[in-house]
């Protein structure tokens, strides 16, 4: 339970910190054509225009937890960024849910038996 529980803080700490330093998302996704397939635990980047969602899932109990920090994607060398927030939301296999801003969309599906998440880029709706 220790050792879980400070994965959990140390994956938050790094996403954090990525979100400060404005990762590039595009590594994050080893996919093309926008679509990434992750399993539990792995980090997940992702560029929403002027905002970045950083984070993970877990499966829990059948379902995909999902874990993002948003915040605005901002060059620290020109000024400094402001905190992100945290969003936390369960999803079950097969079902999906999206987070947006005005520039971009994610789209996130729970997949079979909560053993993996797929992520699909997308435009922003209007």
């Amino acid at each position: 339970m220790l050792h879980s529980r400070l994965s959990h803080r140390a994956l938050i700490a790094a996403a954090g910190l990525a979100v400060l330093l404005g990762a590039d998302a595009a590594s994050a996704f080893r996919a093309s054509g926008g679509l990434a397939t992750f399993r539990a635990m792995e980090a997940m980047s992702y560029r929403l225009g002027s905002k970045r969602a950083i984070g993970y899932f877990q499966a829990v109990a059948g379902k995909c937890h999902l874990t993002l920090m948003i915040a605005e994607a901002v060059d620290p060398d020109v000024a400094t960024p402001g905190s992100a927030a945290r969003l936390r939301f369960a999803i079950a296999p097969g079902e999906s849910a999206s987070v947006a801003s005005e520039e971009g969309q994610m789209v996130v599906t729970c997949g079979p038996g909560a053993e993996s998440m797929d992520v699909q880029r997308a435009a922003a709706r209007s």
